[in-house]
């Protein structure tokens, strides 16, 4: 949690007093580092403090708010992660297109964070405090201590509903953005790169080719592994959340 802390406001700083830092894309980045640090001052601290005492002291304030602030940072990283991924589409794929000013990066980034909030406020209304002792979920034994869980909705038909609404939104959309982003952007620099060896394989070197090639090949490997840590980031949580919900 600390080093996590340090690290994103030490960015944070820095981006704030350097201005050759306030770029499109570092815009997008600013969101990630801004949603790791409001998880780095909820979740972290208070979910594996609730888990083990199995007794929800945080207040009733904190039980609506914190799943609101935890389900909104998902949803901003998510789509942080797929803006950044659509700015690099469009400045290599159309590469004669102006590209993307600060105040569109602005714009696009309140846009998220606003999105991500109002999807999220059905968390800040089903979740609610209660006293463990009254309120037996499931036929289960009651409990003593406090629980901050939901329970009001008015069934399990709308709840299932807005999970599945949740999870699409959340993690197949941009999943499915950003892989078809990479893949054009890693097929484009393939092309790109056949072309020019075509063009001066006379002049080129066979070290000046391998070169070519491993250049290519960096570049997938970078793009496929940030496909990569987008599942392996997101689909535990995602999977978790559906087990839940059904």
């Amino acid at each position: 949690m600390f080093i996590g802390i340090i690290g994103n406001g030490g960015v944070l700083i820095a981006f704030v007093k350097n201005c050759r830092l306030r770029s499109a894309r570092n815009m997008f980045l600013l969101n990630l580092i801004i949603t790791d640090l409001l998880l780095c001052v909820t979740a972290i601290p208070v979910t594996p403090w609730y888990a083990l005492t199995k007794n929800w002291t945080f207040g009733a304030l904190m039980c609506r708010v914190m799943p609101l602030s935890n389900s909104c940072s998902v949803f901003v990283t998510s789509w942080s992660l797929t803006a950044i991924a659509i700015d690099k589409f469009v400045h290599i794929i159309g590469p004669i297109r102006p590209p993307v000013s600060i105040g569109q990066a602005g714009l696009v980034t309140a846009f998220i964070w606003i999105v991500s909030t109002v999807i999220n406020i059905p968390y800040l209304m089903s979740y609610e405090l209660v006293d463990g002792a009254y309120y037996v979920p499931n036929n289960t034994a009651p409990f003593c201590g406090l629980f901050c869980d939901e329970i009001n909705w008015n069934g399990e038909t709308p709840r299932r509903l807005y999970g599945s609404a949740v999870v699409l939104l959340q993690f197949v959309i941009p999943l499915t953005i950003i892989t078809y982003c990479y893949s054009r952007i890693s097929a484009k620099v393939a092309r790109d790169m056949i072309i020019r060896n075509v063009q001066f394989s006379k002049s080129l070197s066979i070290a000046q080719r391998e070169e070519a090639t491993n250049r290519r090949k960096r570049v997938n490997y970078i793009l496929i592994g940030m496909v990569i840590a987008f599942i392996g980031c997101w689909l535990p949580l995602t999977v978790v959340n559906v087990l839940k919900d059904f």
